[in-house]
């Protein structure tokens, strides 16, 4: 049971991808990325159906050999540091990687890459290269495009790995040595190193800049006097470039300061401008209002006079239709009255043989002339109610 338990079989990856279906797809030709690494496995197998892999995490088991990984031909990165390798082999299938760590193995040769021409990162740290001499680094000759390298903490011995081995690797920036007994024999090693490798951006624990790598250059070529010259060269051409810098700060807050008193002096003369402009409209404003006073009571008067006039015209003609609707109704009132008056004769003559009838007739004849003359003065109703 246990002895399973240890190895890559189909029904573990398929546990495993349903176990961790957070970081699996459930489809093993879906993946990229696989997770076995510190499981114990002691070979590599079963993973035929993993064909979409890029990356595959194997470090920390007991793995002896490299093997069944011609499948994998998409994969990029392969950790396989910390197992129990003695050798560099079957990765031919694996044209596309471009890392690859092997540190803490037991390999004694760098082999086996011929066709990894894309690989870039080759960690081999804490290994056994270099015992039978430079022919162990040979490999290295073959990957044009490699560009860091750690074999530090190996077996290397032979000063002239510096001439043989990194000085024909066209694309080295990252070199990890340290920690071999090639580095102590080389004198000034980190001076020696870079003023050698031209290409070189990181050396060992720290980067190399390019100060550092001006006073390798002039170690190289007159020792410590020419570095010393070097060094006091340098310091004057940063004083000059701060001096230069400070002038050119300057120069920024003057042309700024200027640029500001610019604005403001445009400022001020846009705000004059605005001003001049706001008391032009206001004095508009006031010869406006001063004027429009004169004509509103010029118009007051005419249509006030207008109005007393309408008004006047008004009921005089309302007196005029008055006075001709009662003298019309005056004289009315006398052709009544005269016809009255004449009935009153014509009555008066018929009856003048009886004397009785006479004197009544006198008395009303009389009282008929009374009434009549009072309805001249207007009062008819009291003639209507003696009729």
């Amino acid at each position: 049971m246990q002895q399973e338990e240890r190895r890559i079989t189909k029904e573990y990856l398929k546990k495993l991808l349903r176990k961790e279906f957070k970081l699996y797809y459930t489809t093993p030709e879906l993946n990229d990325c696989l997770y076995l690494h510190y499981k114990g496995f002691d070979k590599i197998e079963n993973l035929e159906e993993f064909t979409g892999l890029k990356v595959i995490y194997l470090e920390g088991n007991g793995l002896n050999n490299i093997e069944g990984l011609d499948c994998l031909t998409s994969l990029k990165c392969l950790y396989l540091q910390e197992n129990i390798i003695r050798k560099i082999e079957n990765l031919h299938m694996l044209t596309e990687l471009i890392n690859l760590n092997l540190s803490d193995n037991m390999i004694t040769k760098i082999e086996g890459l011929e066709q990894c021409q894309k690989l870039q990162t080759l960690q081999i740290k804490r290994n056994r290269i270099g015992m039978n001499g430079l022919s162990d680094l040979e490999g290295l000759l073959c990957l044009p495009n490699l560009s860091v390298l750690d074999v530090s903490d190996n077996k290397i011995d032979d000063p002239n790995v510096l001439d043989e081995i990194f000085l024909k690797m066209p694309q080295l920036s990252v070199l990890y040595f340290q920690n071999n007994s090639a580095g102590r024999q080389i004198q000034h090693y980190r001076k020696t190193l870079i003023s050698r490798i031209k290409t070189l951006k990181y050396l060992d624990d720290r980067p190399v800049f390019d100060d550092e790598r001006r006073f390798a250059e002039a170690f190289s070529k007159g020792g410590l006097d020419m570095e010393r010259e070097e060094r006091q060269k340098y310091k004057k051409e940063q004083e000059e470039e701060h001096m230069r810098q400070h002038q050119n700060f300057k120069d920024m807050i003057r042309k700024y300061r200027e640029e500001q008193q610019q604005l403001q002096e445009q400022q001020l003369q846009e705000q004059q401008q605005q001003e001049q402009q706001q008391e032009q409209l206001q004095q508009v404003d006031n010869a406006s209002d001063n004027e429009e006073p004169s004509h509103l009571s010029t118009y007051n008067t005419q249509s006030n006079t207008s109005d007393i006039r309408s008004s006047a015209q008004q009921s005089a003609q309302h007196s005029e239709h008055q006075s001709e609707k009662h003298s019309d109704k005056q004289s009315d009132n006398q052709s009544e009255n005269a016809s009255r008056i004449a009935d009153g004769h014509s009555e008066h003559r018929s009856i003048e043989g009886d004397q009785k009838s006479v004197d009544g007739a006198s008395e009303h004849g009389s009282e008929q002339v009374e009434i009549n003359t009072i309805g001249n003065f207007g009062q008819s109703t009291q003639l209507d109610e003696i009729d």
